[in-house]
């Protein structure tokens, strides 16, 4: 692997798959890896992405950082280097109004598992496993976990899955309402293509909409999410998809949308 291979990215009709490519090591991420995917996901606010999906080369999505290849680093600046690069790289994929979908095989664990919650929307194989493994070596959550996890399962067994670092199926991620769908690993690629096209092939300003409106409910207020909805309405109201979306309801058609 070299840092120029090390994430790789490909567009098709609007949906852009950013793929982690260090499969010997589970596809672990160094900080070149943590760079390149930001780089990707910011890019993708210009370039006419409108669904970025998100997935790992080989046989597994990710198994956390990269402690043998970064270990030097992470050990003499640990804090700076996920200050610096992992949270903007969160951040970035939380922020974005672009529906971002996290495709899962094998390995899915620590940051892997943090990157992959940050996402919309979380597709995985049958033979997917999950951890918050941290403490298994001593470490405390990172990547944002201790946001997402509590709010997607509750406290309680949030705190479970952390403190004792349990690792579980995909079909118990599904249980605890982690995931969108448990897939065959025949099936996975053509589930997660199938609604990434329907998501870019939609009323994407009116997606890209609700995004932001969820994400303003699921952190802030009623009287903040209602203004927000009804600010996000108007701009709608005077969107080419709008008028494309009740003429085609009139005439009994489905509408064509254009992004616009």
């Amino acid at each position: 692997m070299t840092e120029q291979n090390s994430v790789l990215v490909s567009t098709e009709n609007h949906v852009k798959t950013i793929t982690l490519n260090n499969p010997q090591r589970k596809n672990a991420l160094t900080k070149q890896m943590v760079i390149a995917i930001h780089e990707a996901i910011k890019a993708s606010e210009t370039d006419g992405t409108r669904v970025i999906v998100l997935t790992g080369a080989g046989k597994d999505f990710c198994s956390g950082a990269d402690l043998v290849a970064g270990g030097a680093e992470l050990m003499s600046g640990v804090e700076k280097y996920l200050k610096e690069c992992v949270n903007p790289l969160i951040l970035s994929i939380y922020n974005t109004d672009i529906p971002v979908i996290a495709k899962i095989r094998g390995v899915c664990v620590g940051l892997g598992f943090n990157l992959a919650l940050a996402c919309d929307m979380l597709f995985a194989s049958e033979e997917a496993r999950f951890s918050e493994i941290f403490t298994n070596i001593a470490l405390s959550s990172d990547g944002g976990g201790a946001f997402f996890l509590p709010r997607r399962i509750g406290y309680y067994k949030a705190f479970e899955l952390m403190a004792l670092a349990s690792i579980f199926t995909a079909e118990d991620a599904y249980h605890l309402r982690l995931l969108n769908k448990v897939c065959t690993e025949e099936t996975l690629d053509k589930v997660v293509k199938e609604v990434g096209d329907k998501l870019a092939e939609g009323p994407w300003v009116a997606i890209k909409h609700t995004k932001s409106n969820l994400r303003e409910g699921f952190v802030n207020t009623l009287a903040s999410t209602l203004n927000l909805e009804a600010e996000n309405q108007g701009r709608n109201f005077k969107t080419e998809d709008f008028a494309e979306g009740v003429q085609a309801f009139l005439q009994k058609r489905k509408p064509e949308y254009k992004g616009k």
